[in-house]
């Protein structure tokens, strides 16, 4: 659906408009979308496959304790390096989603006539541009729904976060060593604040981190992909002339 409907959008881009510096920035943003979101589901997938046991330590044979005829080796935990790669893997997360519908945004600038354009552009401003000046857009009645529901207000602050400060503490990783299957293990999933902007962070939310960004990664993906399918209802509504004129 993503691809069927952008394609079609670039198709009629490409048919109906010469103005070469549009043209030039339409491509860029229109490819930077489908990075950002390859992006995003990376990162959410870098997530979701790290193994605390990857940060395992074992000891040399210098260190190896035993027992009689028995060895006994013990690992130890580099649990800071497992919570930096945490901290990776979520600020990746969360600046490639954001970063997913700003890009989309400076599209829709492009695919729709405004009568400005301001320096920074933002999801948020490419609403307020459409509800202005394309009152009649379905985009901009989608994103006017989309943006105010629960989903996105409580998302919104992880993304500032990520760019401050980080969410996930060494303190904040509970694990524990299982002697029977000799490797470490999490004794609590890691968890994300109720909302990162309150210090200190609480957690009666219960947010664990993997199942929280899977929500919000199928929620933007949704999100693209009706923008499209929207953007292109619109122009055809105002006989495939793009960028769409305003009222």
């Amino acid at each position: 659906m993503l691809e069927t409907d952008q394609q079609k959008i670039r198709e009629l881009f490409a048919s109906t408009v010469s103005d070469s510096r549009l043209v030039y920035e339409f491509e860029l943003f229109d490819s930077s979308v489908n990075q950002k979101l390859w992006s995003t589901d990376y990162h959410y997938k870098q997530l979701l496959s790290l193994d605390i046991r990857q940060f395992q330590v074992w000891p040399s044979a210098s260190d190896t304790q035993s027992y009689g005829s028995t060895i006994i080796q013990t690992p130890t935990l580099d649990i800071s390096n497992y919570c930096s790669h945490l901290n990776l893997f979520l600020d990746g997360f969360f600046m490639n989603a954001m970063s997913t519908l700003d890009t989309l945004a400076h599209e829709i600038f492009i695919l729709y006539e405004s009568q400005t354009v301001p320096a920074r552009i933002y999801i948020g401003t490419a609403r307020d541009m459409l509800l202005s000046v394309h009152p009649n857009s379905a985009v901009g009645a989608l994103l006017d729904d989309q943006l105010s529901r629960p989903w996105f207000t409580e998302f919104e602050p992880f993304r500032h976060c990520t760019t401050h400060e980080s969410l996930i503490r060494h303190t904040d990783i509970v694990y524990r060593f299982d002697h029977v299957a000799r490797h470490y293990k999490l004794f609590r999933k890691i968890k994300l604040p109720d909302n990162p902007q309150v210090k200190p962070f609480t957690y009666t939310r219960n947010r664990v981190a993997s199942e929280y960004c899977q929500s919000v990664f199928r929620k933007i993906q949704w999100l693209v992909i009706n923008v499209y399918k929207r953007a292109l209802r619109d122009a055809r509504t105002n006989g495939n002339i793009l960028p769409i004129p305003a009222l």
